[in-house]
């Protein structure tokens, strides 16, 4: 069956590679919903790119017609440049609840919104899954959960499906070059290799993170667009196996000679008086629908040092 799909967020960190990816799969058309398309690339010219405001009406109801599956990625990551502030979150709330409450109006059939883990905050300790408490310490993290109960209970008792996709750390080469895009843990350390030939850990080396491959992220998504494993509820997507920041700059480290020949030693952080908590993000309700969580960790850094190297190599004269 053919479906017409709207992704906002197009042009984002998940949002780019969400698209690139879906733009070449049969039987789906995009809608990509984008504040400007002039710098979009070729590749998206075969998909329907609509220029909007999501906070304006007239754009929520354009985007909307004739939609059978939303997947909401226009809002501000964790780690922006600047951070969102909370006059952002507040609208991102607004706007967030107002396009779910307008897709079941318009019959659209499943809505996915993306949030993140968050949403956890001080339950980010030991085994973490679906049903673990959310306890935000940021107001980034607690106007995720916001949306995500509302959300929830705007589509409770409609023939909408609604899925919450709580979302780990993730990184990858991007579709669209971003200005945050070298601002992220991995992609950090990539630039660093390439830059000062050196690691240099901006944090304690004991933090524990939990980093999905972007190609992963595109793969599962995909697949609860396009299939009925999954329907409602919240859902986590993380790859279940955490690291510590050490283990992953000694990844890069490794994968670094290999891919631009550069041995970069490893500078620690200075420690937490305080050892930080560990964790395991366990996406139980994916594993029980029988989805497969890739592990394409290794050549999405691949990719990511070689962008480095193009993007911040030095040349000989």
């Amino acid at each position: 069956m053919h479906q017409q799909v709207l992704l906002t967020g197009a042009t984002g960190h998940v949002g780019g590679r969400l698209f690139r990816h879906l733009a070449t799969q049969a039987g789906i058309s995009i809608r990509a919903l984008v504040r400007s398309p002039r710098l979009l690339p070729e590749w998206s010219q075969h998909s329907e790119v609509l220029e909007g405001d999501l906070s304006q009406f007239i754009t929520r109801r354009q985007a909307l017609s004739g939609i059978d599956a939303v997947v909401h990625l226009a809002t501000r990551g964790f780690s922006a440049v600047n951070g969102p502030t909370q006059a952002d979150l507040d609208n991102e709330r607004r706007v967030a609840i107002a396009l779910a409450s307008e897709a079941v109006s318009a019959g659209v059939s499943r809505f996915i919104f993306v949030s993140s883990i968050h949403v956890y905050g001080a339950s980010l300790n030991g085994v973490v899954d679906e049903s673990t408490a959310a306890m935000p310490t940021s107001a980034y993290g607690a106007s995720r959960l916001e949306i995500e109960n509302e959300l929830l209970q705007v589509a409770s008792n409609t023939s909408m499906q609604s899925l919450v996709l709580r979302l780990t750390n993730s990184f990858g080469s991007p579709a669209l070059m971003r200005p945050e895009t070298w601002s992220l843990l991995i992609h950090d350390l990539c630039k660093q290799v390439v830059e000062t030939s050196r690691i240099s850990l901006r944090s304690d080396a004991r933090t524990c993170r939990d980093m999905i491959a972007l190609r992963d992220v595109v793969s599962v998504m995909s697949e609860l667009i396009t299939t009925n494993r999954v329907n409602t509820g919240v859902v986590l997507l993380a790859t279940g196996r955490s690291m510590q920041i050490d283990e992953i700059a000694g990844l890069v480290q490794t994968l670094a000679r290999e891919v631009v020949g550069i041995d970069a030693p490893i500078e620690q952080g200075a420690h937490l008086d305080v050892v930080p908590p560990t964790f395991t993000l366990e996406p139980r309700k994916l594993r029980e629908a029988g989805v497969v969580i890739p592990d394409n960790r290794e050549a999405e850094i691949r990719d990511l040092l070689l962008l480095a190297q193009q993007e911040f190599g030095k040349t000989n004269p």
